[in-house]
């Protein structure tokens, strides 16, 4: 198996809620904590450091809050899902109504009737190191606590985004620092660590069972140009070159022995099956695919509880652009004129990685369709670097398209092009998507015997424009609307640039010695984005410190059907005082620690 499908994804209403920041461990939530209570000592000693617990998902998936987890019913795909509505925060007592009864799967949107009596967990347990920000400046992105501005003796945590004496515009979901003469996008200068940010789309390797016997088409297709009747993107379905393995997940193409000039494509489209789809499904009537462009949705909101209604999901109106594609690549046999190629496709950009297997040899290039409409393999090279793709043998490979900037990785290695992989946008112009961006992912082959696996497409994080003000019905408007529209790219664009410029766009000034905050789950993160008026930034003397451990994300449970044995339960207002919500466990025993989940955080 390759480091990539080895790798763990985490998995993110249309309103803000309040949300409270985190605080400190008590006796009574560390019952969990107290065996692994040596990992604290160590790190104490070795800095200065305090330990906090998470409540809610503002900084999902990078730090979650209370939450449940749960595996999809049809595609067996890993859920998380925040929990942290259910309980009032200052208390831990559930609110009536709330608990959460549904969720929607994130890879294959299947509506789970399972999440009831799914076990709820507290918040991850951070450390935060107060010592740099006593003696040093805090550097951007990274992720720390502070006092909140309108309420100084409560603690947030967010990520720092903007420094002091900046200003700091979001627009298309980007962060730009404008100088007062030229915009420049923001971004995390170690891709390694950017890498970390991207948010699951799609993993080929859980499929959904039910769409399959329903007929509904594969998202990773074999393809050819073309515009004829159920094309999509440009492309229509291929009756040569890569085959689908019939008895695992993965596509493969015979093509060393006699090769011809033209690549063999296969394609990502995003055909996700939306609730009326499922809908269809489970009914047994026809299905209707259509290809939508990929938005923001974030799969740890989307969860329904006691009351609520199937409109409070919130599927992600704003496209996103910025993509990578992960796969295990194993080559059988090689010609002399073996290639690979991996395409991104971005509005009218299309970004591509070349690889030459004779050589090992990697080519940075796009491709701006407008300038040759004729002609989508006319590149402009962009860059070049060695790797040790260079004939038989399996490679894990990620490309990846984010913030201006295109990144390789060959087994988890970086590649190193320097700052050719850089790029710039006109700033004065929108990036908007087109019919291509139905089917944005693409990797072909000539020349070779090979295979691919573990199929993974990932999205940058989007951050999205809020208003505190009277604007903040008109945006949730201007989002259903774009939400409406996902399968029809002209008319996305129409109703974008409509108010794009109103609703997408924000522009902050920070003063001296102050600084923006911004969560990592945009949609579900009270920031600086809804702070009040004049108090929009962090002021210097409000830091804490910088979080940078998780040492404990939760304990998992084991025995009885991997529920552990109930210690304590929820309990509840009632008339007469506080009830025992008796098929509720708050704590469970025994439990393993979860160890893929203790790192640094980045």
């Amino acid at each position: 198996m390759s480091q990539q499908s080895k790798r763990t994804r985490d998995k993110q209403p249309a309103t803000t809620p309040n949300e409270e920041p985190p605080r400190k461990e008590s006796t009574r939530e560390t019952i969990e904590s107290v065996v692994f209570a040596f990992i604290l000592a160590f790190l104490f000693r070795t800095f200065e450091a305090e330990a906090f617990v998470i409540p809610t998902g503002s900084m999902a998936p990078t730090l979650y809050g209370r939450h449940k987890e749960s595996n999809c019913e049809q595609c067996g795909y890993r859920i998380v899902i925040g929990a942290s509505d259910e309980v009032f925060n200052d208390s831990g007592l559930l609110k009536p109504g709330t608990r959460i009864t549904r969720a929607l799967c994130g890879n294959c949107r299947y509506e789970n009737e399972n999440l009831k009596d799914a076990l709820a967990y507290n918040g991850d347990r951070i450390l935060v190191n107060k010592y740099p920000y006593e003696f040093g400046e805090p550097d951007r992105f990274d992720v720390f606590v502070f006092k909140f501005p309108e309420e100084p003796e409560t603690n947030y945590i967010k990520r720092l985004v903007g420094l002091p004496n900046e200003t700091i515009r979001i627009r298309m979901g980007d962060l730009f620092r404008w100088d007062g003469e030229e915009e420049r996008i923001l971004r995390k200068s170690n891709p390694n660590k950017q890498r970390k940010l991207q948010i699951p789309v799609y993993d080929d390797r859980h499929p959904a069972a039910a769409l399959q016997e329903a007929g509904w088409p594969e998202r990773w297709q074999p393809v050819q140009r073309g515009d004829g009747p159920g094309a999509i993107g440009g492309w229509t379905d291929a009756n040569g070159g890569w085959t689908r393995l019939s008895e695992e997940r993965g596509l493969r193409l015979e093509d060393a022995a006699a090769p011809g000039d033209s690549l063999h494509w296969i394609r990502y489209r995003h055909l996700v099956a939306m609730p009326e789809d499922w809908d269809r499904v489970l009914a047994g009537a026809p299905v209707q695919p259509q290809a939508r462009l990929i938005s923001d949705f974030c799969d740890y909101n989307a969860f329904r509880g006691a009351g609520d209604v199937p409109a409070q999901f919130d599927f992600g109106g704003h496209w996103v652009g910025d993509l990578t594609v992960n796969c295990e690549l194993t080559i059988d046999e090689v010609s002399d004129q073996g290639v690979v190629v991996f395409e991104l496709c971005e509005g009218l950009y299309w970004y591509r990685c070349r690889f030459d297997l004779s050589t090992g040899e990697a080519t940075l290039a796009y491709v701006y369709v407008p300038e040759d409409p004729e002609n989508p393999n006319g590149e402009r090279v962009i860059g070049t670097a060695e790797t040790d793709v260079t004939g038989p043998g399996t490679y894990s490979i990620s490309f990846a398209n984010v913030d201006n900037r295109l990144n390789l990785w060959v087994d988890d290695t970086l590649v190193d092009f320097g700052p050719d992989a850089d790029y710039s946008r006109d700033a004065t112009s929108l990036e908007l998507p087109y019919a291509s961006d139905l089917a944005p992912v693409g990797i072909a082959a000539r020349g070779i015997d090979a295979e691919v696996h573990d199929l993974v497409v990932e999205r940058d994080i989007y951050y999205r424009v809020e208003f505190a003000n009277g604007l903040h019905h008109e945006n949730k408007i201007f989002e259903r609307d774009l939400t409406d529209r996902l399968d029809d790219p002209d008319a996305w664009r129409q109703r974008y640039t409509e108010d794009a410029e109103r609703l997408d766009q924000s522009e902050y000034v920070i003063g001296p010695d102050e600084y923006l905050a911004l969560g990592d789950n945009s949609p579900r993160s009270r920031d600086s984005r809804l702070w009040n008026d004049g108090m929009q930034t962090v002021p210097r003397e409000f830091l804490v410190g910088k979080a940078f451990y998780i040492y404990w994300p939760h304990g998992v449970p084991f025995m009885n059907d991997g529920r552990g044995f109930p210690i304590w339960y929820h309990k509840r207002p009632g008339r007469e005082g506080l009830e025992t919500v008796e098929d509720y466990p708050r704590y469970s025993v025994p439990f393993y620690p979860q160890v893929p989940r203790m790192h640094r955080i980045r």
